[in-house]
C-alpha cells in the first residue's frame, strides 16, 4: 500500500512540482490522507478506510462506490459533521481552485499533506514514509528500459 497509495503518489506529485515550478497558477498541488472508521454503511471490511472511501463523506451519503441498494444506517452528529467539513473543502476548491486555509499547498522540500480524520479533525502533517526501496526500484527499471 505504501508503495500504490503513498510513494507513487509523492512520485507524481514531485514530477508536476518539478515540470511546473511551485507557481505553477499558485501551486494548485493538494496532497491528502483521509483515515476514517467507517461504521455506516456496514461493509465487510467494517471499520476499515479503503480507497475512495471519501465518497460517502463528500457527497454526504450513507452509501458506498459499490453499494447496489439502499443501507440500513444513520449517521451520528460527529460523522454528519465530518461529512460536512470534507464538503465545504471540495467546494471550495471547485470555487476557487483551493480548498480551506489550512490545507497546505504540496511542496516537496516540505512534504506536508492534509490529513483527514473525524476524531482528530483537519490537519496539516509531516509526511514521514521511507520510499527509498521503491524509488530505488523505480530507478532501476527506469534503466532497464531506457538505458539511463
Amino acid at each position: 500500500m505504501d508503495k500504490i497509495f503513498d510513494c507513487d503518489i509523492r512520485l507524481l506529485f514531485d514530477g508536476f512540482y518539478l515540470k511546473y515550478g511551485p507557481e505553477y497558477e499558485t501551486n494548485k498541488l493538494f496532497w491528502y490522507n483521509l483515515n476514517c472508521y467507517p461504521e455506516c454503511p456496514s461493509v465487510a471490511d467494517e471499520g476499515v478506510c479503503q480507497h475512495g472511501s471519501e465518497q460517502a463523506y463528500l457527497f454526504g451519503t450513507i452509501s458506498n462506490w459499490y453499494s447496489t441498494q439502499p443501507l440500513n444506517c444513520t449517521w451520528d452528529n460527529q460523522t454528519r459533521t465530518f461529512s460536512n467539513e470534507i464538503i465545504a473543502h471540495w467546494i471550495n476548491t471547485a470555487a476557487t481552485g483551493q480548498p480551506l486555509s489550512q490545507w497546505p499547498n504540496y511542496d516537496p522540500s516540505i512534504l506536508k499533506y492534509f490529513h483527514i480524520t473525524p476524531d482528530q479533525s483537519f490537519l496539516p502533517e509531516t509526511w514521514n514514509r521511507n520510499c527509498s526501496i521503491f524509488d530505488e526500484m523505480e530507478a532501476e527499471g527506469v534503466k532497464e528500459t531506457f538505458g539511463k
